[in-house]
């Protein structure tokens, strides 16, 4: 979880707490996988297999009408290559597609596997505590469990990558939402946080470890893993659309909009006030 700094009240340091202790996770599949006995699929028939799918799903979302949670359903398929939070259900997902290359890899290192599906894990656990995820309790209910003074500051800390995120130009004249993409952009920077924290764990467990590969170092590695993750190529129509509703922040942003806030980053890469890259530390957002 994210840690909890001095500006957070005892008591509402114990609430993350106690929301954190309550995470539940989900890795791969599910346990019981849907049953698509009913549903028609036709080789020559694409619009009335879209049809007949939607109305499918329709069908059995109002099956359940009345009836109990089931707290082991999925939203995502398997083979998806995506992870998600869910507020209402304080749980982390996981899906097998997602753990492959280039998020995770078992022959690649430590460094290189903490910086990608490591910020991964850690980004799906920080959304418990973004803009909007820490509206909800420890049980998912939407409760407000934050003192006044503490949801006062997270809005202050909030604003300075909102106004990160929103001075990036992804294309002539066309500046990200940082608003819009707040979340996200919470949720990248929580997450880099957490899995940089997670790896030198890691090494200070095992110093053999702690190597030069290919003339990088482990930190070095991390940072390149995350930047490498993000590699994207959309049309320009794309960009556009994307821009106005599309709540993470283009991928060349989130591949170092994280960094530029975290100590660490410049320590990694000796980056100074005369690097394209610095940031001042006034400037730099720290939430978590």
């Amino acid at each position: 979880m994210p840690s909890a700094p001095g500006w957070r009240s005892p008591a509402t340091r114990q609430e993350a707490l106690r929301k954190f202790d309550r995470f539940s996770e989900k890795v791969g599949h599910p346990r019981t996988f849907r049953d698509y006995a009913g549903l028609e699929v036709r080789r020559d028939d694409l619009l009335g297999n879209v049809l007949r799918a939607n109305a499918f799903e329709s069908r059995r979302d109002l099956a359940r009408v009345g009836k109990a949670v089931d707290r082991s359903e999925w939203h995502m398929t398997p083979q998806t290559v995506n992870a998600y939070f869910s507020p209402p259900l304080n749980e982390i997902v996981f899906p097998a597609g997602i753990l492959q290359p280039p998020f995770f890899d078992l022959e690649m290192d430590d460094a290189v596997n903490y910086g990608a599906i490591g910020v991964v894990i850690g980004h799906e656990i920080t959304h418990g505590y973004d803009d909007q995820g820490r509206k909800y309790d420890a049980d998912g209910n939407l409760r407000d469990w934050w003192t006044e003074a503490d949801g006062g500051e997270f809005d202050r800390r909030a604003s300075r990558v909102v106004d990160q995120y929103a001075a990036y130009e992804a294309l002539p004249g066309k500046r990200v939402n940082g608003r819009l993409t707040l979340g996200e952009n919470i949720a990248d920077l929580g997450g880099t946080s957490i899995a940089f924290e997670a790896l030198q764990r890691a090494l200070a467990k095992d110093p053999s470890r702690r190597r030069t590969l290919d003339g990088f170092t482990p930190e070095q590695r991390f940072f390149l893993s995350l930047s490498q993750l993000w590699r994207v190529n959309w049309r320009e129509a794309e960009l556009q659309r994307r821009l106005v509703v599309d709540p993470h922040s283009p991928g060349q942003f989130r591949g170092i909009g994280p960094h530029v806030n975290l100590p660490e980053f410049y320590q990694a890469w000796g980056i100074t006030d005369a690097s394209p890259l610095w940031r001042k530390p006034e400037e730099r957002a720290t939430i978590w």
